[in-house]
């Protein structure tokens, strides 16, 4: 091979690959990688309905609630919203109604990378490992795995996509805050309540490791979202959660 075509395929490479660090970022690309794992919370939210009763998913039951403030009510309208908006910013950008399969495999590639520095932050803050709590080790593997998948996509969805953005256009668009400094704000703010949110361990009880672990790992997640999206931060999200709710205790367990 010639320096020449050295140089040109050196070329396209670059170009795919900065067509695919944009691409997996843009809401319909985003919506079809999402979408397998909203399916399997809502499917799967009704076949463990008895078994989840015990636990629920508060972002989700979140969504719930403000829905009923205005009247509307529906089991399943969270995972509508998230479809209509992503399609609804879709439409907005016009861009053609195509995707790339290859593209939506690298995603999961890429969560999956994305999701070890929550894995390393566990471990340093010694959550890693603690086990799941009674209530959870007492679910079906089916159960904990749409527990984890839910809390992937639907705490994403809540905490970086609505939060980072509300917090970012009250700095921002109304307080007239630097955008960088904007975007540390958010990031910052959905963090706290995302600690808040998780601020009791696997017992019950205050932990001040799970505090530190959940504002840390929300710092990470928030930073995540604003460089990759929703996609990949959800994907890593949801890959984490599998990894300690399935994964490590069937491991553990020898099954």
């Amino acid at each position: 091979m010639s320096a020449a075509d050295e140089t040109d395929l050196a070329a396209v490479e670059e170009t795919e690959l900065e067509s695919y660090w944009q691409e997996s970022t843009r809401p319909l690309q985003v919506l079809v990688f999402l979408l397998p794992l909203v399916l399997f919370y809502e499917f799967g939210s009704v076949f463990w309905q008895q078994e989840l009763a015990t636990i629920g998913l508060a972002a989700r039951r979140l969504l719930e609630t403000l829905f009923e403030i205005f009247g509307v009510f529906g089991m399943h309208l969270p995972a509508l919203t998230l479809v209509a908006v992503l399609v609804s910013w879709h439409l907005l950008e016009r861009r053609p109604w195509r995707i790339r399969p290859s593209g939506l495999i690298v995603m999961a590639a890429e969560s999956c990378i994305w999701a070890a520095p929550i894995l390393v932050l566990a471990a340093m803050t010694g959550l890693l490992g603690g086990g799941v709590g009674d209530t959870f080790a007492e679910l079906p593997a089916g159960a904990r795995a749409t527990t984890a998948i839910g809390a992937g996509v639907y705490e994403e969805l809540v905490f970086r996509f609505v939060l980072i953005a509300m917090a970012h256009g009250l700095l921002v668009d109304i307080c007239g805050v630097r955008e960088q400094l904007g975007n540390v704000l958010a990031v910052g703010f959905s963090a706290l309540v995302f600690a808040a949110y998780h601020r009791s361990g696997v017992d019950g009880q205050l932990h001040v490791a799970a505090v530190i672990f959940f504002f840390a790992s929300g710092v990470y997640l928030g930073t995540l979202f604003l460089g990759r999206g929703l996609g990949i931060a959800a994907g890593a999200h949801a890959i984490y959660d599998l990894l300690v709710l399935v994964a490590f205790p069937a491991i553990s367990s020898g099954g």
